[in-house]
């Protein structure tokens, strides 16, 4: 039986939702839920995820190589930011 800590091993859920290093499968921790309130928190604010591709290595891709842009029409304070 597995303890509660390998649970940090395992893959459930949504991947546009999923820290970078849980898409990659290395181990993660407890700021992998910090990344993904962020996209959720993103989502509600703008109304899309900041990162959506049709499979997981495009979506690993997007995340390493685009720098997140935060629409103009939708006035969100700095600190929110």
């Amino acid at each position: 039986m597995m303890k509660d800590k390998d649970l940090t091993q395992t893959i459930v859920g949504s991947p546009i939702y999923m820290a970078p290093e849980v898409l990659k499968g290395n181990f993660y921790d407890s700021r992998a839920d910090v990344w993904s309130f962020g996209v959720v928190l993103f989502q509600m604010l703008y109304g899309f995820c900041p990162y959506e591709e049709h499979t997981i290595p495009k979506l690993i891709d997007a995340i390493d190589k685009n720098v997140l842009k935060f629409p103009m029409e939708t006035v969100i304070s700095d600190p929110m930011k």
